[in-house]
């Protein structure tokens, strides 16, 4: 099903625009930090990588009498209105231009670059590749960042879990392991805070009643960002003394609540490494790179 068999005309939304003034407050920051038991910032230390998403969703905030049925803000300037409910955070690609100082206020300009219907084994999808930038008080860009959401189909009443929400089968010889790891276990604690942080109502990460009866998933769903900077965090913690200058990811399947995930990677020379995210069976959640110095 194409866009026009949808009875949508995509192309009305690329090229949309908003900019949005942000402070990077360094206690917002301090607070993830602790929610991720990781050390304390010391008091000159930039941004850490990804955190900037900790103000993707807000501000501006909007009252909770709009939000719409799944926690989201009604579809507007940088969301299609196209009859696609369900939402979810597909990919990134952040290139890191210049260190943001913490308390630092910014300003983010976030532009629809395209937006595409396709039907596939899911059914059809919507994509929207957003484009946000990231620009320090002197009009530098500091963080190029390229997102892509995909909205799909509501799930039929009575109908078995999607492909993405059925568990999985059986597991592959298990992959090889990687030149570092990290196992974490995303409780719904930890997600709480982290939709709590980031201001994403997003039900999905919280509402389990929701989650199973209308989203058709198995268990709570951990953040596709929270994966990415979990992924990230494991490569940097593996290799102080790298300069980050891209990261990129994929989310491939899913990951649930208080199922055990490991973040890990291997190295390919030339300032590029290979990062993944893997569940307890192997199973791939996420696929990264990094580019560093």
């Amino acid at each position: 099903m194409d866009a026009a068999a949808l009875g949508f005309d995509a192309s009305r939304w690329v090229g949309r625009t908003t900019r949005t003034r942000i402070r990077a407050v360094r206690e917002t920051v301090e607070m993830l930090e602790a929610s991720l038991d990781r050390p304390a910032l010391a008091p000159s230390a930039p941004m850490p990588a990804l955190r900037h998403w900790l103000w993707l969703f807000a501000p501006p905030t909007a009252p909770s009498a709009v939000l719409t049925a799944d926690g989201h803000l009604p579809r507007g300037e940088l969301a299609p209105d196209w009859p696609l409910p369900r939402r979810m955070w597909a990919a990134s690609d952040v290139a890191f231009l210049e260190p943001v100082p913490l308390d630092t206020v910014m300003e983010r300009v976030s532009t629809i670059e395209s937006a595409t219907i396709k039907t596939g084994r899911s059914g059809t999808l919507g994509f929207v590749m957003l484009r946000h930038h990231w620009l320090l008080p002197d009009g530098r860009c500091a963080i190029d960042d390229a997102q892509t959401v995909v909205y799909r189909e509501a799930v039929a009443a009575g109908a078995a879990p999607s492909a993405s929400a059925a568990p999985a089968a059986p597991a592959a010889p298990m992959p090889a392991p990687g030149d570092w790891s990290v196992t974490h276990l995303p409780d719904p604690v930890r997600l709480f805070r982290y939709s709590a942080l980031s201001f994403n109502s997003h039900r999905i990460h919280y509402d389990l009643p929701y989650t199973s009866g209308v989203e058709g998933y198995p268990g709570l769903v951990v953040h596709g960002p929270l994966m990415g900077t979990l992924m990230l965090d494991a490569f940097q913690d593996a290799h102080p003394q790298a300069r980050v200058r891209r990261f990129a990811f994929r989310a491939l399947a899913p990951a649930f609540a208080d199922a055990p995930i490991t973040c890990g990677g291997v190295a390919e020379g030339d300032g590029r490494a290979k990062l993944w995210v893997r569940g307890a069976d192997g199973r791939e959640h996420v696929a990264g790179e990094v580019s560093f110095d």
